[in-house]
Parts: structure tokens; C-alpha cells; sequence
């Protein structure tokens, strides 16, 4: 039985109680949702759909964003560990998300087993597949 993925929105909830600083004020979904656009760790569709099942890539740039504008993280300039990632560059605009979250172990890579490659053991990232709740509590949990 597969797990039950998380909406976009229960996850940048999560993020957010989890990380925000003890002087932030509790904020509801919605407003919450509001704020990161806002400030510009979401972007317009996130706060419109945030009903909608939670990709990897999106939580990926999600993560990358919140550390960068409301944690103060700066990104790690050394990011060739990524590189092992056989489809980093399939979109060219997460590339940078995704490096950044991969490289400081926030997410992991997939073992893809049946590939058209001869290496049966390359990582992928796999952008497009769903974040389950326990993998969003598990990710969300770590030290950022």
C-alpha cells in the first residue's frame, strides 16, 4: 500500500512551525501561504493550489527559498556532489534547488533499478515523484 503524499500547503506549514525563528508569531495556512509569496520562498501557484499533492522538485526549490530568505542560510558554493545526480539538469531552473538541498543531505537520491543505463546503480533525484508525509516529516526534521 503506497503512502498518502502531502499538499503543498501542509507542507510549507509544517517547514515554517518547524524552523520559524522563536520571534516569528503563529500564522495560519493561509496566511502563511500569503507570506512566503510574498517574500518570495513561494511562488504564486503554491499559494493558489495549495491543496495539490507535493512533487520533489517543488520541494526542493520550497526548502532551498525558505533557507535562503527567512533563515539567512547562504548557498554552499562547492555543489559537484549533486553531480552524481543522473537528471540534475533535466530542468534547468530547479538545478540549483535541488544541488542545494541534495548536497547538504536535506534529500536523498533514488536508486533507480531498471534503467536504460548500463550502470544499474545511477542516482536520480526523481523530480516528479511524490513526497510522501513521512519522507516531508523526515526531510523537515533535519538541521538545516
Amino acid at each position: 500500500m503506497k503512502e498518502e503524499s502531502i499538499s503543498v500547503g501542509d507542507f510549507v506549514f509544517q517547514l515554517f512551525e518547524t524552523h520559524r525563528k522563536n520571534s516569528s508569531p503563529k500564522i495560519d495556512k493561509s496566511e502563511l501561504l500569503r507570506y512566503g509569496h510574498f517574500r518570495g520562498w513561494l511562488e504564486d501557484s503554491d499559494e493558489r493550489k495549495p491543496d495539490c499533492p507535493l512533487n520533489r522538485q517543488t520541494a526542493a526549490r520550497i526548502i532551498h527559498m525558505f533557507m535562503l530568505i527567512e533563515l539567512g542560510i547562504a548557498d554552499l558554493q562547492d555543489i559537484s556532489p549533486a553531480t552524481c545526480l543522473r537528471d540534475l539538469y533535466t530542468c534547468r531552473v530547479c538545478t540549483n534547488h535541488i544541488a542545494q538541498v541534495y548536497t547538504r543531505g536535506l534529500m536523498n537520491a533514488v536508486k533507480k533499478e531498471e534503467t536504460d543505463f548500463s550502470d544499474s546503480s545511477a542516482l536520480f533525484f526523481n523530480h516528479l515523484a511524490l513526497v510522501s508525509k513521512t519522507e516531508a516529516f523526515q526531510i523537515i526534521g533535519k538541521d538545516f
